[in-house]
């Protein structure tokens, strides 16, 4: 057994945190992959304009209705709130040039719900704040920036709710007062191989963590996703590629002729007024439903 081998077997405990740390985005996401998910971004004026209008109460406004309002300039750190009001977010944003040639993408993060409109009126998905699997705050803007691009306007419905409500846990009463800052509003440069290597790497620390841990093929995923830790340098893209290089290595070996063909089918559903008001069930529908129609678009193989 070489060294690096006999290191794993009488440490994997440690091995395996080191490995979840470097996916995790937390206090090492400055020096981990985190920290190559984007390889350009630009934020405030004239690249990224906020406004606001607030609807009263618990009003859910049309489209048309809220994009006739007055409304007024806001920077990240606000505050929306309370709990299950809504508030319209006008966004406009100018591409720099030194993104042309990338794929560009405004990342939202208002640490709740929100339903991402054209300003035509035509819904396009819907966002998810958290940290979870289903943390969806990005937004493709355009697949190749060129030069001069136009100004763009995009409309944001605001919900104030988490996706599984207000309370604190999953099961238990909405707090009425809740405040939601908005996290984020840059506009990003899409990494595609550290993206890659991060979901790889994924499924690499899971198979490390769920496989029996006396069995082979658990082994050498913690061996996998120990390589591509020691192989990673911020900053350097090279290093990406040999990382992915390494997982292509691991996810292209096969155990024979008798192992069993596995299909992963996505799905979303609704909770029909489960931990939120009837009304917002629609809302939710609407950014579940939009949602999926736009990734069948992006992905034509998941139809």
């Amino acid at each position: 057994m070489d060294k690096s081998g006999s290191y794993l077997q009488k440490h994997p405990g440690i091995t395996r945190t080191r490995v979840a740390n470097f996916v995790s985005n937390g206090m090492w996401s400055d020096v981990n992959i985190h920290a190559s998910l984007y390889s350009a971004r630009a934020s405030g004026k004239p690249h990224v304009e906020l406004e606001v209008w607030s609807a009263p109460g618990q009003e859910r406004p049309t489209f048309a209705h809220a994009t006739k309002q007055q409304f007024a300039p806001i920077e990240v750190g606000h505050q929306f709130g309370p709990s299950w009001s809504t508030h319209w977010v006008r966004v406009t944003v100018q591409i720099p040039h030194e993104m042309e040639g990338s794929q560009v993408r405004l990342l939202f993060d208002p640490s709740c719900e929100a339903m991402v409109w054209t300003d035509a009126g035509e819904p396009l998905q819907g966002i998810s704040s958290g940290l979870s699997s289903a943390r969806r705050v990005d937004v493709i803007l355009t697949e190749k920036a060129r030069t001069g691009e136009p100004r763009r306007v995009l409309y944001l419905e605001v919900a104030c709710n988490h996706l599984f409500g207000n309370g604190r846990t999953t099961i238990e009463p909405p707090k009425d007062d809740r405040q939601f800052p908005l996290a984020t509003a840059d506009l990003v440069v899409y990494n595609a191989d550290a993206w890659a290597l991060y979901y790889d790497l994924q499924v690499i620390r899971d198979m490390a963590q769920k496989l029996p841990q006396d069995s082979p093929r658990a082994w050498q995923a913690l061996a996998a996703g120990n390589a591509i830790v020691n192989e990673y340098s911020v900053g350097d893209q090279a290093s990406i590629v040999r990382g992915r290089e390494i997982s292509a290595r691991f996810f292209a070996a096969r155990g024979g002729d008798a192992n069993h063909q596995v299909y992963a089918i996505g799905n979303c559903h609704i909770d029909t007024a489960w931990l939120w008001p009837y009304a917002e069930t629609r809302r939710k529908t609407a950014r579940s439903w939009s949602t999926q129609l736009q990734l069948m678009d992006q992905y034509p193989e998941y139809r």
